[in-house]
């Protein structure tokens, strides 16, 4: 099960691990991005990757911030910080003048979930307001509703980042969901 102490304490060591990662561990193989919503393990409905899209581009249109939805079926031995750092950089998620950038992570068969900040947004998503965010979403991943666990912590991201940037977005209107 997913567990919301494991993931904050992640969080927690994020620095630490983003300072230490790549010590002599292999290089996994990752895969290439196919957009903003990238299901590898297959468990996000198509209506529910249809609104994660829509909002993700929109947060992208209107806020110049970027957010990258992953799921893997496995980190095939590698530590979640250092799967989900290396990741975060090597698709180069968020705009290269500003690094405003979001990934949120789930990989299903080791039951881990992470979500990785640009330095770009250091500062309005601190630790806890993403350790946060992450343990709303444990209830869901136990049940196995990864596509509500998503776009629980999507809205959650995009409407923090819509505060911060005076902006409206319609995709968060509960009027706009079917």
């Amino acid at each position: 099960m997913f567990s919301p102490s494991l993931t904050s304490i992640s969080l927690l060591i994020a620095l630490t691990a983003t300072l230490t990662a790549g010590g002599g561990a292999a290089t996994p193989n990752y895969p290439e991005p196919k957009g903003y919503v990238n299901d590898f393990a297959d468990v996000i409905d198509a209506q529910s990757r249809d609104r994660l899209n829509a909002l993700c581009t929109e947060l992208d249109q209107k806020t110049h911030a970027q957010v990258a939805i992953v799921t893997i079926e496995s980190l095939r031995g590698a530590p979640l910080e250092h799967y989900a750092t290396s990741l975060f950089n090597k698709w180069g998620i968020g705009h290269k003048d500003d690094n405003r950038g979001i990934l949120i992570l789930l990989a299903l068969s080791n039951h881990k979930s992470r979500i990785e900040i640009g330095r770009g947004f250091e500062a309005l998503f601190p630790n806890e307001r993403t350790a946060q965010i992450v343990a709303d979403m444990v209830p869901d991943l136990n049940q196995r509703h990864y596509s509500q666990a998503l776009l629980r912590s999507a809205r959650t991201i995009a409407t923090i980042v819509a505060q911060e940037r005076g902006v409206r977005l319609r995709e968060l209107d509960p009027s706009s969901t079917p």
